[in-house]
């Protein structure tokens, strides 16, 4: 196939009028939960069965024209808690169907496993990080895996399961509690987890590839381009492997692998991401076919209509960047520009340009900095850029009105910047040197509540504003950065501590022998713009006397408070340090 093809928005596979099924054996999902719909799925595709959904009650009518009345066996897993209809095996045989099973289920995933004796090989993923799921059905589909959903909760459930069976392979997929790990690590699992998804993604998809290769003599051509935010039917009959490719931004990996792979042929599923799928064909050459409708299953009028396609939403992480100031400031020429992350989780991002302009001229800022910059969730990072251009010439802007135009990447990880924000703002106009000095004394941490102390003196003559973070800290076997969305104000020649929580636990702490501290301050609570850092050897923080004194004080005075003493007369008891009886007035 000719790679200079234009992107042809079009339903393409699938053709505009829906087709029947052709299956003698069906299956459907009456579940709201995504992991029932899920493990359904992929059921239907290990045994050889066609599959469908339900996405509202309304839909349970709308489907039926895809199924056909003459099939052998229709098989309903319907949710006991969750179901979209209830006793939809009555509505079904009131539309004509016959040899009809309705299975009501609790814990759809482990529970459609007891129907698939024969499977021997698995894939674990963390239910919470839904988009892994789809990564791995196309591989569990061609080479008959199970994917098995893990949590906190199920944990011991999933070890006992798998201890009833005779297990051939195990997948580890993605980021999993240690626990997990530890209690499957009997079966010598193999662990994708690379601290990105999209690297774990293009994992997953040359794995596919070497079990195709085996199986059919050649790799696919085709792949599917998602970003892995819903189910769809073509994802888990495993005829093409899923390839992310990013919400609005393709991240730099993702293109080489494409470059460099046998594929030719990319089918996105929806027309959400076609700006994403255009750039990838310019970029690389690949030809991609849009796939965003089907027939109508029940046609009103004399045109044929298209429906959107059955998709089943996954919930997932939802980033929210934004730009909330930008000012220049005339003292030092820079351009101060402050990131907000309004959203509950760590967040990395990096500008792809900057522009600004006023009544006479509109001149891109250079930008000398292009790694990916962390800010840590609910809180604020300002950056400064020197005012100069491409050629090094200093920008000055003159004119009454002053804009800023930014186009920012950012997502989870640094190598994972594939969401997009552009934005417009007025730049206001600031004359502040900057006075605050910070230096960073000590850094420790506390083991029982995984914490990191960074202790810090305010060197300067102004007050000073500061936040930590602990940069490349292994945790888990992956380097990763904490921070604190605590300011702290530190006044002249005092000293303070900035607590940064971690997830580290006692087996992480051989690998961190040195701890690297990143302290970001400045005069102004949103500006901290200036950064100070250090290694330090790993060490736990000492104990805290005071408090220890402090308890013992308090055990002291309930011991007097509550100890007595026997009167040598009257045996009456009194408090202990009474002098003479309460009762008979005897000497104590």
């Amino acid at each position: 196939m000719n790679k200079k093809l234009l992107i042809l928005a079009t339903i393409g596979i699938l053709a505009l009028l829906a087709v029947p099924a052709t299956a003698t054996e069906q299956v459907i999902v009456n579940s709201a939960d995504w992991r029932d719909v899920y493990s359904a799925m992929l059921y239907a595709s290990l045994e050889g069965k066609k599959g469908h959904f339900l996405t509202s009650e309304r839909h349970a009518r709308i489907i039926l024209p895809s199924i056909p009345r003459t099939s052998e066996s229709i098989e309903v897993f319907s949710s006991r808690n969750n179901p979209f209809i209830v006793g939809y095996e009555s509505l079904l045989e009131s539309e004509g169907y016959q040899n009809i099973e309705e299975l009501r289920t609790g814990s759809a995933n482990l529970e459609i496993l007891e129907r698939l004796p024969d499977i021997d090989k698995f894939i674990i993923v963390d239910d919470s990080y839904g988009y892994n799921s789809v990564s791995v059905a196309p591989l569990a589909a061609l080479g008959r895996y199970y994917v098995l959903f893990a949590n906190s909760n199920n944990i011991n459930r999933i070890a006992s399961t798998l201890e009833d069976r005779s297990v051939n392979e195990l997948i580890i997929y993605g980021h999993t509690d240690r626990e997990l790990r530890d209690a499957l690590q009997e079966y010598n699992p193999e662990i994708i987890d690379t601290g990105d998804r999209f690297e774990n993604n293009i994992e997953i998809v040359e794995k596919y590839q070497e079990l195709y290769r085996s199986i059919h003599g050649q790799p696919r051509r085709q792949a599917i381009l998602t970003n892995g935010e819903f189910i769809e039917t073509s994802i888990m009959n495993g005829a093409d492997p899923v390839l992310f490719i990013g919400f609005a931004n393709v991240p730099d990996h993702v293109q080489e692998y494409i470059d460099g792979s046998d594929l030719e042929v990319g089918t996105l599923i929806g027309n959400e991401l076609i700006g994403t799928a255009t750039f990838i064909r310019r970029q690389t050459g690949l030809s991609v076919f849009v796939k965003f409708g089907q027939g109508a299953r029940v046609p009103e009028g004399a045109i044929a209509q298209v429906e959107d396609l059955d998709r089943f939403p996954i919930p997932r992480y939802e980033l929210d960047l934004d730009v909330v100031s930008a000012m220049i400031n005339t003292a030092t020429d820079n351009l101060e520009v402050t990131y907000r992350n309004l959203a509950p989780i760590a967040t990395y991002f990096r500008p792809l340009s900057i522009r600004v302009s006023d009544d006479q001229q509109s001149v891109l800022v250079d930008i000398e900095d292009t790694s990916p910059i962390f800010i840590e969730g609910n809180s604020y990072r300002t950056i400064t850029y020197p005012l100069v251009d491409g050629d090094g010439n200093r920008i000055d802007l003159t004119g009454d009105e002053k804009l800023l135009s930014m186009t920012v990447i950012y997502g989870e990880s640094p190598r994972s910047l594939e969401q997009e924000l552009e934005i417009q703002l007025s730049i206001e106009e600031v004359n502040i040197i900057d006075g605050a000095e910070i230096e960073i004394i000590d850094v420790s941490y506390v083991q029982r509540t995984s914490t990191f102390l960074v202790d810090v003196r305010n060197i300067g003559e102004v007050d000073a504003y500061a936040t930590a973070e602990i940069h490349d800290l292994i945790v888990d076997g992956d380097t990763t950065i904490f921070g604190t969305d605590e300011t702290v104000m530190v006044r002249p020649g005092r000293t303070a501590t900035l607590s940064v929580e971690t997830t580290m636990e006692e087996e992480d702490i051989p690998y961190n022998e040195e701890v690297r501290a990143k302290v970001l301050y400045g005069e102004r609570e949103n500006a901290l713009i200036k950064i100070t850092e250090g290694v330090f050897p790993f060490k736990f923080a000492a104990p805290n006397i005071m408090l220890y004194i402090l308890i013992i004080l308090i055990i002291l005075l309930l011991l007097l408070f509550f100890l007595n003493k026997k009167c040598g007369n009257c045996k009456a008891k009194n408090p202990l340090l009474r002098k003479k009886c309460r009762k008979c007035g005897h000497k104590l």
